[in-house]
């Protein structure tokens, strides 16, 4: 069980795992400021990484999460890696451009509840952003990563979002929009983010590799803007006069408690043997996870399914 209660901040936890921090080497998508993937990188550099690679669509918000970083420790060593998760071709790019000797991925970055559109490859863009997206700059990495035999520990953000729906094997794409439901296609995406992190424990969890999915809480940020404030009061989130509905079933987080539970998940050595699991609120909770989104079985028709989406196997 993780030492760390529900309550901790990214600064508490960032404290305890500061030997495991100092000397890593983490790359993370989605580290727009006040963003949770950019509050866990401000977090990590507190604590002498060798290197955090800080990876998004847009440039110019690379550079004011980097700027945010380098006021608060001008020593740390950042790198800026520019691709859109729903490009193929832009992730294939990127791998390329990727460092060598990455220890720790964190995929973070997300998009939720959007109007029906694809990805430059014919996604359904939830599925293909989220999970897609993620699937293959991961494996491109870590191909090379288990040829030279090291260590990488995987960290996908899930939601309590999966709970809205499982994968739909038999239409992933929602009939190409006819029958699209968005929420669906979030908890789709979610599910899928969950299903990674399991069909990787179970392939590579031998080598060198782990993988843990979570539920970081729910935030008002950035991956919200799709939704209406009418969508907000709707969902039980929101009061009409737009604060929030404070109820504790709602799980809400500060920025910085969201980004502990990434930073828990990417390196607390106390959890390595439940490699696969889904974490909330600093613990390892299996139990508060759908059954279908840690199901070995549909772990593996993802996996095929993914492959077939990218056009390109990872066998190892």
């Amino acid at each position: 069980m993780s030492r760390f209660t529900a309550q901790c901040t990214g600064e508490e936890v960032g404290e305890v795992l500061a030997d495991q921090i100092r000397g890593s080497r983490v790359l993370i998508t989605g580290v727009t400021p006040g963003s949770i993937g950019g509050e866990a990188a401000r977090q990590l550099a507190r604590h002498a990484p060798a290197l955090l690679v800080l990876a998004g669509r847009t440039l110019a918000v690379l550079q004011a999460a980097q700027q945010v970083i380098q006021t608060e420790n001008p020593s740390t060593h950042t790198q800026l890696l520019v691709f859109d998760l729903s490009s193929q071709a832009s992730i294939r790019r990127a791998a390329k451009e990727a460092p060598e000797g990455i220890d720790r991925i964190v995929n973070s970055a997300g998009v939720m509840a959007t109007p029906y559109t694809t990805t430059a490859d014919g996604v359904e863009l939830q599925f293909g952003t989220n999970h897609i997206g993620h699937f293959l700059f991961t494996n491109l990495i870590l191909s090379r990563a288990v040829a030279r035999g090291e260590s990488v520990r995987v960290v996908n953000v899930s939601s309590l979002g999966h709970k809205r729906g499982p994968v739909r094997f038999a239409d992933w794409g929602f009939g190409g929009g006819a029958c699209y439901d968005k929420w669906q296609a979030y908890g789709q995406s979610k599910t899928a983010n969950m299903l990674f992190s399991v069909a990787l424990a179970e392939k590579l969890g031998g080598r060198g590799i782990g993988s843990f999915s979570l539920y970081p809480g729910r935030m008002v940020t950035g991956i919200g803007r799709s939704l209406t404030p009418e969508e907000w009061v709707k969902a039980g989130w929101k009061h009409e006069d737009g604060t929030i509905v404070d109820d504790p079933r709602l799980n809400w987080r500060s920025l910085t408690q969201g980004a502990a539970t990434l930073i828990v998940a990417a390196y607390d050595p106390s959890i390595s043997d439940l490699n696969g699991s889904y974490m909330v609120n600093n613990q390892v909770n299996n139990g508060e996870a759908a059954a279908y989104a840690l199901d070995s079985l549909n772990a593996e028709r993802l996996w095929t399914m993914s492959e077939e989406i990218v056009g390109q196997r990872f066998v190892y």
